[in-house]
């Protein structure tokens, strides 16, 4: 699947304004980014005494724009675009050296969901695909030595939950997933290292529609 037609297909859906009652929205929210926590060990000089760990995943934000177009009497398309910003915590212990570091990393991405919403009474399900593209990071891992850092450019994931409309304002809780692993490299002191999870997190957002 071609990711860049996945991230323009919020603006085509543009075009259906002439011939459907769509409604557009903006919002903000908070998520929380789930990684286990893993370690991983080095040789050097014959010996297995460096470790590197990832810690922590903190909260994170959102902000961007919806909209809402109607398919027939339950169901909507709704494609979003958000800004996403999240903080990962590491730990480098070198024993020979007697010391222990913790760096933070903060990382942004932009999020396009198109979700396929099911009105159930007051409640509306929602599914659909995720585009993860990766924007900038900044990490305390840039200052260290021999220690060099790449991402993913893009990966595929998909989100599950469901939204309640109070006027012109709604409510949603969603699950967010990837069928991609982290799709993280670390090259340390000429050894690579990949963490080999896929990011989970629940995102809490409200958003006012016009």
């Amino acid at each position: 699947m071609n990711h860049k037609l996945i991230f323009l297909l919020p603006f085509l859906l543009l075009s259906l304004t002439g011939f459907a009652q769509v409604e557009f929205g903006l919002k903000a929210g908070l998520a929380t980014r789930s990684l286990e926590g893993e370690s991983f060990s080095f040789s050097r000089a014959g010996r297995q005494d460096l470790r590197f760990a990832l810690e922590d995943a903190d909260y994170g934000f959102q902000f961007g724009a919806l909209l809402r177009i109607p398919l027939t009497g339950s169901w909507t398309l709704q494609p979003e675009v958000t800004l996403n910003s999240a903080k990962t915590t590491f730990r480098l212990d070198d024993p020979d050296q007697q010391t222990s570091e913790v760096f933070d990393e903060r990382y942004n991405d932009v999020n396009v969901p198109v979700l396929l919403s099911y009105q159930l009474a007051f409640l509306r399900l929602q599914a659909g695909p995720v585009g993860h593209f990766f924007v900038s990071s900044t990490s305390d891992l840039e200052d260290q030595d021999s220690i060099d850092r790449t991402f993913d450019t893009f990966n595929l994931g998909y989100a599950l939950g469901g939204a309640i409309d109070i006027g012109p304002l709604t409510f949603d809780v969603r699950y967010d997933g990837n069928f991609a692993k982290y799709g993280e490299t670390f090259t340390i002191r000429g050894e690579e290292v990949d963490i080999d999870q896929a990011p989970q997190r629940w995102i809490g957002s409200v958003a006012y529609r016009f």
